[in-house]
Parts: C-alpha cells; structure tokens; sequence
C-alpha cells in the first residue's frame, strides 16, 4: 500500500525558507552557475534550481556535498549564526568578522576548530573570493555584513541582467616604489582608460562605463570610502559616503583614491622608501588620486593659460579653476605646491584661509559645487532591467535599507 505525500513540518518548512537563499547568495559569491554547482556535487541542475527556489530540502549528504563544493561548513548552509561570511575580509583580526572563505594560510588551523568540514575538503582558491581592501583600522561586523549585502546584491543584478563581470581595465598592475613612478602609473591608468591628461568632467560615468562596480550608500561618519576586490573577474568594488559632508568633489577624490588602494592591494605595495618618512599604501594611494584627478600637463597648460604668475594668485582664481578639475579648494591648492606653480607666501595664506573656511562650515567646499553627480547610474540600471524577476524586490528592500538610491538627484532651479 502507498502511502501519501509526507507532511512537511513547520521546522522543515523555516527551514526551506532559509537554506534556499543562502545557497544562492553562497553560489554567486562563488561565481558559480547552477549548472557548475550542480555538476561539482553531481547532480542536475533542476534539483539545485529546487533546492534554492525552497521546494526541497537536501539530504545530509547532499548538504555535505554542496557545502564541499562552496568551501563552507554546512552550517553555513543551515544556520543564521554562519551567514553572511562568505567574502574573504582580509585584514580584519575580530574573530566575528572573519568571513568562513578563509584564505588558505588560515584554512587548517580554521578546519582544525570546526569538525563540520567534510573531510578532505580543498579550500577554495583566493581567486574565487570577494575580498576587502585593509583599511587602517578593522571594519566593525555591522560593516561588513553591510558590504557583503552591497556585494551580493550587485552581482544578484548582473547575474539576472547576464552582464560581463569583468572591468574593461586590468586591475592587477604593481604600483611602483617611487613618486615620479606612481605619478607616471596614474598616467598610465588615465591612458588605459582613453583619456590621457584631459580634462575628464564626469569621471563616474568613466568609471561605470569602465564596468567598475560603484555603490554611493550610507556609511558611518567616520569612513569616507571603502573597496573590495574580486579576483576572479579582476574587478572592483567600490563603496563612497552619501552623506551631507561628502559633496562631489570629495566623492569624486575619494573614487579615484579607492581606485589607487586596489592597485596598492593587487601589487601588494608596502611603501615608497628613499625619503625621511616612507610613504605606506595608504599615502601613496592618495597621492595617485591627486595625479589621477590633476595631471601636472593638464595644471601647467590651465596655468599658462590664464597667464597667472606664481605670486598673483587670488582666492577667486583659486576657486574658478579648481572647479575645472572637479577636486577641492584644498586638493586643488597643495598641487600647485607641488608643482611649484604658486609662491610659498601666497600657498601659505590661501590655505590658511581654506582651512578656517573648512572650520568654519564644518568642511563645506568654498563656492559650493558645480558638479552634479548621478550616484548608482550602472547599479540603477541593472535594477531597472531585472525589474521584471522575482529577486527583484529583495534587491530594491537591500539597497534601501543600506542608504542606496538609484534615481537621479534632482536638480534645483535658479
């Protein structure tokens, strides 16, 4: 006699809910397809598709299986105190933000304190991993569960859009050890992008037609910027402040800065000797953003231009042409230092007077700014064309609850 179709119990049926969507955030963050998973633990694609969509639960072996085939314990799979560490954050040295994509120079001692590792399972190689670029201090977990969110939901959209994941510019180039060198790579980057030494006025969209992946969301007071690198696709991820403080040209500076600490990250840079205080990547990753943004051939034909002699620089001037570059009064101000495009008397007495501005606005750029910026144009692109797949309101709840918005700003008439 054959009995009837098995009752799900409750606990099964939460249980579907959740393993579904972890599963699928896990294979994305792998770069995997269904069909590439399911060929790694042998089975058919539709069964996975299943497994993910919460119509069937996997038997242990097959969560065993799945859970080799990602390189996670299988209560990564099962329960909510493993998700979401599926990105390898490295730098960070508090054990609740260590991702379980371990790369593998912890990968033993890490199995070795968790015997729900299959065994013999091979540890994924750091180039399928999402990683983070070190900031001078650790990311607090709210953070980075934060960027993970990001991260997950960018390639969730490119997935269900079918877009190529890899940026039109190579990332993995050895950022060299001395200042003329890094001035002369930020040139060369500036060439890999087709632009030379002009005069860009809309680096963004530069940037996302490049296919880096640029997400402008809320972040602490305190971070101005953040970035990750996915090494398998040899593209970046690129986090900027939306917030009051961070108007455009601090935007844009520190876009390009994010740029430069990805080169610093890919090249494993560790500093610039040669001089009294050696230059670490951090520095030296500011100093190819002032390259990047104010090629020294571009500042001298604008000076020539105007005809301005070092000493005659008014604060006026100083302001109409630093809104040419897109960069700050400050920014701005310390290249033509750098140049020696100014006298040392009148460099000192500008930036005396940027300085008690900054003070006294709380750091509101001098005659405003004439840069409109359309943050999330690619990623509100993606999000228009999945609109239609069932994923898609998940996504949009995302990004919302992380401060990211994808509509353009609205622009205030006179």
């Amino acid at each position: 006699m054959k009995s009837g179709p098995r009752h799900i119990t409750n606990l099964e049926a939460r249980a579907l809910k959740q393993l579904g969507p972890r599963l699928r955030r896990l294979r994305r963050l792998r770069h995997l397809t269904q069909t590439e998973l399911a060929r790694r633990i042998g089975m058919r694609p539709g069964p996975v598709n299943a497994i993910e969509c919460g119509r069937h639960l996997p038997t242990l072996t097959v969560s065993m299986r799945l859970a080799q085939a990602l390189d996670v314990p299988v209560q990564a799979l099962l329960s909510d105190a493993y998700a979401p560490y599926v990105c390898d954050f490295a730098g960070q040295d508090s054990p609740d933000a260590r991702p379980l994509a371990e790369t593998p120079a912890h990968d033993s001692a890490a199995r070795a304190s968790r015997p729900q590792f299959a065994a013999g399972a091979a540890a994924a190689p750091a180039a399928r991993l999402v990683r983070l670029v070190p900031a001078a201090q650790p990311y607090a977990p709210a953070l980075l569960a934060q960027f993970e969110d990001l991260v997950h939901a960018f390639l969730t959209m490119e997935d269900l859009c079918g877009v190529p994941k890899r940026a039109a510019i190579p990332l993995q180039l050895a950022m060299p050890h001395t200042e003329q060198g890094i001035e002369d790579f930020a040139m060369r980057v500036r060439g890999l992008f087709g632009v030379g030494p002009a005069v860009i006025f809309d680096y963004l969209e530069m940037f996302e037609n490049a296919g880096l992946r640029i997400v402008f969301c809320r972040l602490p007071p305190d971070i101005q910027s953040a970035a990750c690198y996915d090494a398998q696709s040899d593209n970046a991820f690129l986090f900027v402040a939306a917030h009051p403080a961070m108007n455009a040209e601090r935007q844009l500076f520190h876009l390009v800065l994010e740029l430069g600490r990805i080169y610093c990250f890919t090249g494993e840079f560790r500093e610039v000797r040669g001089r009294a205080k050696p230059l670490d990547a951090e520095h030296v990753a500011r100093k190819f953003a002032a390259f990047f943004l104010m090629p020294a051939e571009a500042m001298h034909a604008t000076v020539r231009q105007v005809g301005v002699s070092r000493g005659a620089w008014s604060w006026e001037l100083l302001l109409r042409l630093k809104h040419r570059f897109g960069v700050s009064a400050e920014t701005f101000l310390y290249r033509l230092g750098e140049l020696d495009l100014i006298a040392p008397k009148t460099l000192a007495a500008l930036k005396s007077r940027i300085k008690a501005h900054y003070a006294a606005t709380h750091n509101a750029e001098p005659d405003g700014s004439r840069r409109i910026l359309s943050p999330n144009g690619r990623l509100g692109d993606l999000l228009l064309v999945s609109a239609a797949r069932r994923e898609c309101a998940a996504l949009r709840r995302t990004l919302a609850r992380h401060g990211v918005k994808t509509s353009p700003p609205k622009v205030k008439r006179p």
